[in-house]
């Protein structure tokens, strides 16, 4: 009986760490999938370096409430939260919030609230650049695309209700009258 209760905690013992992997990928894939599409404008740049994988970097373009920007129209980007405002999936405008806690005064407005993810990979600056990985001629097509001045990217970023954001893909648009900075 003691060989036959070793090999039962021994198969336990085995199975406990698959099972406690398998569990962890469901979780992280289940929490992937949560959150609202929008399409966020994007400008391109592609320093890539296909040693470390496919991907195409871009800056978001976001439309900025006129009260953020200063008198030579740029933004101060230190942001840690964006107030969202809109429709899912088109953002009508953003703004900063600050950081820490929100009343429910400072996110009247909001449709969602995107946080800065902390502990990303260098070229993904928070909520001022983004990396999207794909296929090496995926990547190669997307950031001539990117380039072309008579197309606007939009990259479809997953939101989460946490304000967690994830690209999830990239399109283009003919250009309208709204010229990126």
């Amino acid at each position: 009986m003691d060989a036959k209760y070793a090999r039962i905690v021994l198969a336990a013992a085995l199975a406990l760490p698959v099972v406690a992997l398998a569990y962890s990928w469901a979780a992280t894939h289940h929490m992937a999938q949560q959150g609202q599409e929008w399409h966020v404008p994007v400008r391109g740049y592609d320093p890539r370096d296909l040693l470390r994988g496919h991907y195409v970097q871009y800056r978001y373009d976001w439309p900025w409430d006129s009260a953020e920007r200063s008198a030579d129209g740029r933004v101060p980007f230190a942001v840690g939260q964006l107030c969202i405002e809109g429709r899912a999936p088109q953002v009508v405008r953003v703004r900063q919030l600050p950081f820490g806690t929100l009343s429910p005064q400072q996110t009247r407005s909001c449709a969602i609230v995107a946080r800065a993810t902390l502990g990303t990979r260098r070229e993904v600056q928070g909520l001022d650049s983004g990396i999207l990985y794909t296929s090496q001629p995926r990547a190669l097509a997307l950031s001539r695309q990117l380039t072309d001045p008579h197309l606007q990217g939009l990259i479809r970023v997953r939101i989460r209700a946490d304000g967690v954001m994830r690209p999830v893909g990239l399109e283009f648009r003919p250009r309208t009258g709204r010229s990126s900075q």
